[in-house]
């Protein structure tokens, strides 16, 4: 999850993707340092499984020394460094899967997160580029590709992608409240505001579109509405609705604040 300003946009969540097995018939020329690298990628899956993932990452390294060239390996050891927030490293590693397959549009993509939350915005806009170019109509990479384009300040581009991502995905809600940040970065309160109710009436649990309405309608002071998502959000989560109230009542605290000095 990521911030612009006050607004909060969604982003892919790392294991919402599996790893990835070793294909059993890859490759021509297999031997026994292959199979035990293809054992030991296999392995690891299991282990993450079963939420053992330093010993994932400790047998995906085993595998690489095995074969430096096995691409999965690489992949899968990006996945857990990225879930560890080891960011250079999953990029790297990500990298290297990307440079043995160029064609590794999952591979690609992950790269493209990474940059994201890296904050290397226009290294993430060339890489979801490419993996759109590979696998064309894929929602959840033109959502993020939106984000990107966001960053670096291509706000049309992403309200562009984004509209794609949700012609292509009509229930994506992440893609509903990317939509609704980037309508109000171009002025477009009105078409804000449906598009974030929209991603609400899709997922009524999402916590970042009542956020950001919450926010847009206290722009526009219009704290009752805000107010009411503030109450919803707090029984979906409280930490979050505990930073939209400092926002509410930003007034009233530092009044507050100010008569306790005097």
């Amino acid at each position: 999850m990521f911030k612009f300003k006050e607004f909060t946009f969604v982003v892919v969540a790392l294991l919402c993707v599996p790893l990835f097995w070793t294909n059993a018939g890859a490759g021509q020329n297999r031997d026994e340092s292959t199979d035990a690298a293809t054992a030991l990628n296999d392995l690891a899956v299991d282990c993450v499984k079963d939420q053992q993932y330093q010993q994932a990452v400790d047998l995906l390294k085993k595998a690489i020394t095995l074969r430096p060239d096995l691409v999965t390996a690489h992949y899968n050891l990006g996945r857990l460094y990225h879930m560890r927030n080891e960011l250079d490293l999953a990029i790297a590693e990500f990298k290297r899967a990307v440079e043995l397959k160029p064609d590794f549009a999952d591979a690609i993509h992950q790269l493209g997160i990474s940059y994201n939350n890296s904050e290397r915005y226009a290294d993430a806009v060339e890489c979801l580029k490419r993996a759109i170019q590979l696998q064309p109509g894929r929602a959840d990479v033109l959502t993020e590709l939106g984000f990107s384009y966001s960053q670096v300040g291509r706000v049309k581009d992403a309200v562009v992608v984004l509209k794609e991502a949700i012609r292509v995905k009509p229930d994506f809600a992440d893609a509903y409240n990317n939509l609704g940040v980037a309508y109000f970065k171009t002025g477009q309160a009105s078409g804000a505001i449906e598009a974030l109710q929209q991603a609400i009436r899709l997922v009524p649990d999402l916590v970042e579109p009542h956020y950001n309405l919450a926010v847009l309608y206290m722009q526009r002071g219009q704290r009752a509405l805000a107010l009411e998502q503030y109450h919803l959000l707090k029984t979906i989560d409280y930490e979050m609705s505990q930073k939209l109230f400092a926002i509410i009542f930003h007034d009233k605290i530092l009044n507050v604040r100010d008569q306790g000095r005097e």
